[in-house]
């Protein structure tokens, strides 16, 4: 239990020194939470001096707010010592019986070599091996009779050894031979001599005296008119007739591999963590609420994921650990969310009566109805109390950029400032560009800061933004830099969130007095998704495109029809429009099987003369050349002074051209559905027909069934949903960016109503004791 405590004691200390002791670690400030945690760990602590620096300790953080910067980074640190002296001290005290909290060599068969070799796979104690949960579960039903052996099908033998075995090499394989004899799974009669083998385990071959019995999972193999089973697990056979051994009858779990452990032996290390761990703690979960959940005991839920009688056992241990792990997850992520609030000073932005409707009369287009729905969440949301956290979620061409400016020059109608930023020079200018022409009927003209700008320009423009004048300014991470000082910012709009991390986006928000954060993704995220990574945000989806926009007519094709592809894009450009042709490499040699930008580059020109369009004008962009020389190929795209781009990725976002109406991926197996699709939204940006053709060398049934989905449907919610659930939630969004704690068992897209509820009942926790 001291462990546990010092544990989450280090957290946030190690949080407030990377905040600049600010005092906003945790929820209501440092000297709170320190007296809380002292309170719980006074009196497990029985030695007199120990208990007089926790005494000091506590007194002294008591002045934690009204301290200075400096004597707070002083007492984080004393802190930090005194903590690192009790753990020391505790982990020296004889070891008591194993609890969840113990090491692993607490248990038996663990000495300090095999403990390093669990501590490379992050597991260090009883709590955390019992966390080690199962990837997946074999079905051994029964015992097999030898009668029922066939080559290369794994069977499940009852074996009885008759003699020493011998080691011998093949090439350079150790392998080991063992005489046994097969038993009837029943009688134990014998029934066939056979011959076990193991591979690279030359100790078995004098392992077991002639008599001891095994049960074997093993695959028959013939060699050279002889058939030896193969053996990939063994364990001696248990006198119990209906529990002989390896799991049979039972559903057997299996892990993910830990080097030099089989797994048999971690199954019998994690059974017996199970029988001496004397507590296992009721983590997190109120007994009300799992009562209102039907949840089942921990100690249960755990021991039926790792050994669970049946499926449905399992189901129920499983619906437990999920509920458990996505409640801690939504509770910090709902903790994050009212700590801003807590700090928002004061109420929203004053705003003129008319302003909503001012804005909405200049615009050169009537806003669709989503549009609308999703101002006013927006204005709802910058003229109340609390400070803003909404995410703006919709495909490219969906009309965020409109949303964003409003809130941008709300801000100045309130007599302050804001800012955007997006994750490249080229999306800031073009940024720019749009809320210049946007706002210029208004009276605003937005400023523009980038890394690349003059410096006396960039000197200029921090004089601007340290003013008290209201200001709208568009850049890049430049704004969040050192030097970078706003008098008043009230708001920021992130476009393309999932570009930057988790403390890029903090810094800029930091820069402001808690000021109205809104995030911009035209990536298409699930639902599930989306609570579990914006689970500290409010979502609004803009779920209509604008009147005249047509669906992209998607095609998948093999590459040996590629000049059908290569066909189309020459008839758009004879109609004087413009085409995309994206390649998943950079250069021939990166991998033999895949298109290469630059190779594609150099070919295309004869190909495209092929069929009447070798006057093209090419050009080419990847994540490799500078980024002066790419924005400008870039910015010739979009001005029509190239005809054809063959680019990788790094058209994903930011590059908009009304006139391209053609894209051709390459290896289209390569990439993600979801990036697929807003791949082709760069050529579904004005009423004209776009087409997108997928090229695909591969003829994988599974493979191709994926890529058809985008000839199906233009819904990126859809799609999104479908790549979640072919690849997983690790290849959507990068987690680790977003500093939340691992999932180790939601499988998010079986688990929505789960997660959902979870959402609900941390919302519910904090309402009802804000500080946990």
């Amino acid at each position: 239990m001291i462990r546990q405590l010092i544990a989450r004691m280090r957290g946030p200390l190690r949080l407030e020194a990377d905040r600049g002791y600010d005092n906003r670690a945790v929820l209501g400030g440092l000297e709170r939470y320190v007296a809380a945690w002292v309170e719980q760990l006074t009196p497990l602590v029985s030695d007199a001096e120990t208990l007089k620096r926790i005494g000091r300790m506590a007194g002294a953080f008591a002045a934690y707010e009204q301290a200075t910067v400096a004597r707070r980074r002083k007492l984080v640190e004393a802190a930090g010592e005194l903590l690192a002296a009790i753990d020391k001290a505790t982990r020296a005290r004889p070891p008591g019986p194993p609890n969840w909290e113990a090491p692993l060599t607490a248990l038996k068969g663990i000495g300090p070599a095999r403990a390093e070799t669990f501590a490379a796979a992050g597991i260090h104690t009883i709590g955390q091996l019992l966390s080690f949960y199962p990837l997946r579960y074999l079905d051994r039903p029964r015992l097999h009779d030898p009668d029922e052996l066939r080559e290369g099908a794994e069977a499940f033998l009852r074996v009885r050894i008759t003699g020493p075995g011998t080691n011998f090499y093949r090439g350079r394989v150790k392998m080991t031979t063992v005489p046994a004899v097969a038993l009837g799974p029943t009688d134990r009669a014998e029934k066939l001599p056979v011959k076990l083998r193991w591979f690279g385990q030359t100790y078995r071959a004098t392992q077991f005296e002639p008599g001891t019995e095994l049960v074997v999972a093993v695959r028959p193999r013939r060699y050279r008119d002889t058939t030896y089973l193969v053996v990939s697990e063994c364990e001696r056979a248990a006198d119990d007739p209906d529990e002989p051994g390896l799991g049979i009858g039972r559903l057997v779990p299996v892990y993910s591999a830990i080097d030099r452990v089989s797994a048999s032996a971690l199954r019998k290390l994690i059974r017996q963590a199970l029988d001496a761990c004397e507590e296992i703690p009721e983590l997190l979960v109120p007994a009300l609420l799992a009562a209102e959940h039907g949840l089942m005991p921990l100690r249960e839920a755990i021991t039926q994921t790792h050994f669970p009688d049946n499926h449905e056992s399992y189901r129920a241990a499983r619906r437990r650990l999920n509920y458990q792990e996505l409640l801690l997850l939504q509770l910090e992520l709902a903790l994050r969310r009212a700590e801003a609030d807590a700090d928002r000073p004061g109420p929203g932005l004053e705003l003129p009566p008319k302003a909503p409707e001012t804005y909405l009369r200049v615009l050169p287009f009537s806003p669709t109805r989503a549009q609308r729905r999703v101002l006013a969440e927006v204005t709802a949301d910058l003229q109340g109390a609390g400070c803003a956290h909404r995410l703006i979620h919709g495909d490219v061409g969906s009309g965020k950029t409109v949303i964003a400016g409003w809130a941008l020059w709300a801000a100045t109608c309130a007599g302050r400032q804001a800012a955007l930023m997006a994750p490249t020079e080229l999306l800031a200018e073009q940024h720019h560009r749009t809320l210049t022409a946007l706002l210029g009927p208004l009276g605003t003209a937005p400023l523009l800061l980038t890394g690349s700008m003059p410096e006396a320009d960039k000197r200029q423009l921090r004089q601007q933004l340290g003013s008290a004048q209201p200001a709208i300014v568009v850049g890049t991470h430049a704004l969040f830099q050192e030097g970078v000082e706003f008098s008043d910012l009230a708001v920021v709009v992130i476009d393309e969130q999932h570009r930057f991390g988790l403390q890029q986006r903090a810094a800029l928000a930091r820069k402001g007095t808690r000021p109205d954060v809104f995030v911009m993704s035209a990536t298409p995220i699930p639902r599930t998704l989306a609570l579990t990574l914006y689970g500290d945000y409010d979502i609004s989806v803009i779920d209509e495109l604008p009147p005249g926009r047509r669906p992209v007519l998607t095609r998948v094709i093999a590459h040996s029809a590629r000049d059908e592809a290569l066909a189309l894009v020459a008839s758009e450009l004879r109609e004087s429009r413009q085409a995309y042709v994206v390649c998943p490499l950079i250069e021939e040699g990166d991998n033999s099987d895949w298109e290469a930008a630059v190779a594609v580059h150099e070919s295309l020109r004869q190909e495209l003369a092929r069929h009447g369009a070798g006057d093209a004008r090419l050009g080419l962009v990847h994540g490799r050349m500078p980024a002066d020389t790419r924005d400008a190929a870039m910015e010739q795209y979009r001005a029509g002074q190239l005809d054809v781009l063959v680019s990788t990725t790094v058209v994903e976002v930011g590059v908009d051209v009304p006139n391209a109406t053609a894209m051709v991926v390459l290896n289209a197996e390569r990439f993600g559905l979801a990036q697929l699709h807003q791949l082709r939204g760069r050529v579904a940006r004005s009423a004209d027909q776009a087409h997108c053709i997928l090229v695909t060398g591969s003829q994988n049934d599974e493979v191709l069934q994926r890529l058809t989905v985008l000839e199906s449907t233009a819904d990126g919610f859809v799609i999104a949903e479908e790549d979640l659930r072919r690849r997983g939630p690790g290849e959507l969004a990068g987690l680790a960016q977003h500093g939340l704690p691992d999932v180790h068992m939601a499988a998010l897209m079986a688990d929505t109503t789960t997660l959902v509820a979870a959402r609900e009942d941390a919302r519910g926790l904090l309402a009802a004791d804000p500080g946990l």
